[in-house]
């Protein structure tokens, strides 16, 4: 494990009182939408799809974009808070690229709903986390993919573990360390889980997907990794939980109701509800048109992509409904499309 010095600081053992009476706070709100089957329970809100890295899995990022303004974002929160979403969370691209990140955060605050963020932490520094914690962050996911950067991604420990270390120090908030699996070799992997467990974090593994969505599958050495992972001491489940993921690991397939466009979605830097990441464009409304309408048809609507999906938002957000009744009849907008590639932009894996 990266220890090289006296810098490597922990966060507290025993949470505050206050990080414990949020947790509980959300606890009820996801209890109480979960049995109001109108309620959002998770939104993803772009703030900018400009990124600071470019990495070679992803092709949710430009170099170009700016940031979508205030206002807008503003009017957007207050819509998401009209349908009743429990928790927002702000991503991109890069949302520290946003200038004024700290005001969007109070919004969703201000509206009665649960800021979280998703970032890569390069542009961390004491005096932003400080902000973060003024604004009333609830929790952050850095994604970190490996120990030593490589072609495809430069989220690492060696750049970010500094970035880490400010975050057990001074972050009031929660912080999880998500590893994409295939961007790095597998025991790097399991460094980073070690690194954020002892740094007082969560660890989570994502699946790495191909270009049409579905999940890349793991060899044999990757498994064995992925399973000292969720196995490790001091590891915890998210809040709906995550074992979906290996029944696509042994089975290939998961049978279950997705419920994105209700449950879940996202909402673009154009305003636009998508179902998720892998189906931006199917299908797209205006969320300043979106209605419980809408999402009672997304509700009710079989995805053709559902069986072999690997977004763990969609899973977690779902979990809640299993027992409520869904259309035999596949929505085709969902269906995988057809492979394709942008040359530099997706890779899944690298060599050892």
């Amino acid at each position: 494990m990266l220890r090289d010095g006296p810098a490597f600081a922990t966060r507290e053992a025993m949470p505050s009182l206050s990080s414990v009476l949020e947790r509980a706070q959300l606890l009820g709100s996801l209890a109480a939408a979960a049995v109001d089957r109108d309620r959002p329970l998770m939104a993803n809100l772009i703030v900018t799809r400009r990124c600071n890295l470019s990495c070679g899995y992803c092709n949710e990022y430009d170099k170009v974009s700016p940031p979508v303004p205030l206002d807008t974002l503003k009017e957007r929160i207050d819509h998401l808070a009209r349908l009743r979403t429990v928790i927002v969370t702000l991503t991109g691209g890069e949302p520290l690229l946003h200038p004024q990140l700290d005001e969007v955060i109070r919004h969703v605050r201000a509206r009665g709903m649960t800021p979280a963020m998703n970032s890569n932490a390069f542009l961390l520094s004491e005096p932003i986390i400080h902000r973060l914690n003024a604004a009333g962050l609830f929790a952050l996911q850095v994604s970190v993919d490996g120990v030593t950067p490589n072609q495809i991604t430069k989220k690492t420990l060696k750049p970010l573990l500094p970035k880490l270390r400010l975050l057990a120090a001074h972050a009031a908030f929660r912080v999880r360390i998500n590893c994409v699996f295939g961007a790095a070799p597998p025991e790097e992997a399991l460094e980073v889980a070690r690194t954020a467990i002892a740094l007082g974090f969560d660890a989570k593994c994502a699946l790495a997907r191909n270009p049409d969505g579905t999940m890349a599958p793991l060899d044999a050495r990757a498994r064995a990794v992925y399973d000292q992972i969720a196995n490790l001491e001091g590891r915890s489940l998210g809040l709906l939980g995550e074992d979906f993921q290996d029944k696509l690991l042994r089975d290939g397939a998961v049978a279950w109701k997705c419920r994105a466009g209700a449950r879940f979605f996202h909402v673009c830097e154009d305003g636009l509800v998508h179902l998720c990441g892998p189906r931006f464009g199917a299908s797209p409304t205006p969320l300043a048109t979106y209605t419980v309408d809408d999402i009672r048809r997304a509700f009710d609507t079989k995805k053709a992509c559902a069986s072999t999906c690997p977004v763990a938002y969609a899973h977690m957000a779902s979990k809640v409904d299993r027992f409520r009744a869904q259309s035999d009849v596949l929505d085709p907008a969902t269906a995988p499309p057809p492979v394709t590639r942008e040359a530099g932009r997706v890779r899944l894996r690298v060599a050892a």
